[in-house]
């Protein structure tokens, strides 16, 4: 059973109430439409993007093409900034039938989760073809048959990158910096790889801890640097590019398959126009952030990516064979590197 938040639990059981009061009597996430009409639904998708983010203006192309396209036998209703609670509460309430979807960086499955290795994944176009493909659809049915969800597809986040308190050009530059990073192994043994003393912390307490020196730097994409202001306490951003993740789209499976063949085929539709509509946003929002960093006196710094590369060799290794297996490492290597 998941253990939710004070504020997850009042959203969950406000979602809870009206929904409740919405489907009595016609099964969960639909509602009659009337003797005279069609049968209607209601998608309610969480996620932890803010308003005015490329992956939230995805979302709510998603809303507006599927209602409009359904002609509003769906209707979506959107969530943004964690308001049902953290991502591993909002993954169970999809994996119960609480909410229909939501999107989020945690996939609820480690197979998935570890494609974010450093310098693993070239970009977003290796994601969708290792996602699309065999490997990818297994996990997909795993993920169905566990818990219920089905992975609908992706949502763009910019890469990773740094920032910190001095210039940093190669990995030896970051010896013994206190870099914050999240609480996941794979951020703290690659940045272990950099020489850097990698400090899990919350997110809510990274801006205090750069303004006051408590750690030398922290890392995210560039668009969350520049949303949660760690531009105005910090003096570099290195474009070291070392992750690209994605936020991952679930929706509940028995939701899904309980759609009508057309409004299958209009969700799907949706998420992906929804996610090209983000990504080309996402790209023009990326050198807006850059430049206004820069106006803010942020000296921006492109080092050579190689020695950054070699340095996480051993971190790619190590825990991709170690959840994969070697064989099927190297199919997901060979994918992952690809030029597309």
């Amino acid at each position: 059973m998941a253990t939710y938040s004070k504020k997850g639990l009042i959203a969950l059981i406000a979602l809870m109430l009206v929904t409740a009061l919405v489907v009595t009597g016609c099964g969960g996430g639909k509602q009659p439409a009337g003797s005279d009409s069609e049968e209607t639904y209601e998608i309610h998708y969480g996620t932890w993007a803010s308003d005015g983010e490329a992956a939230y203006e995805g979302m709510e192309k998603f809303k507006e093409i599927v209602e409009e396209e359904s002609d509003g036998r769906i209707v979506v209703h959107l969530y943004p900034a964690d308001q049902l609670g953290k991502t591993d509460e909002q993954v169970e309430q999809v994996s119960l039938g609480t909410i229909q979807m939501m999107s989020s960086g945690w996939f609820g499955l480690d197979e998935m989760e570890y494609l974010s290795l450093p310098y693993l994944m070239k970009g977003p176009d290796n994601w969708r073809e290792l996602l699309g493909s065999d490997i990818g659809d297994a996990w997909n049915q795993e993920l169905i048959d566990e818990r219920g969800i089905r992975f609908l597809g992706l949502l763009p986040r910019s890469p990773r990158v740094l920032t910190a308190d001095r210039p940093i050009n190669t990995p030896e530059d970051m010896d013994g910096l206190k870099i914050r990073v999240p609480e996941r192994d794979y951020y703290v043994e690659t940045f272990k790889a950099f020489g850097a003393r990698p400090t899990p912390m919350s997110f809510g307490e990274v801006y205090t801890a750069l303004q006051t020196g408590v750690v030398n730097g922290q890392e995210n994409p560039i668009e969350t640097i520049y949303s949660a202001g760690f531009h105005e306490v910090q003096d570099y951003i290195i474009l070291i590019d070392y992750m690209t993740k994605p936020a991952f789209v679930l929706i509940n499976n028995e939701f899904y398959e309980g759609l009508p063949a057309d409004l299958q085929e209009i969700v799907t539709k949706a998420h992906l126009e929804g996610e090209k509509y983000a990504q080309e946003l996402l790209n023009q929002q990326q050198e807006e952030y850059l430049a206004k960093m820069k106006e803010a006196g942020v000296e921006a710094i492109r080092p050579d990516l190689q020695p950054f590369i070699d340095a996480t060799e051993s971190v790619r290794e190590n825990l991709g064979t170690k959840v994969w297996g070697k064989e099927l490492y190297e199919k997901i290597k060979a994918i992952g590197q690809k030029d597309l």
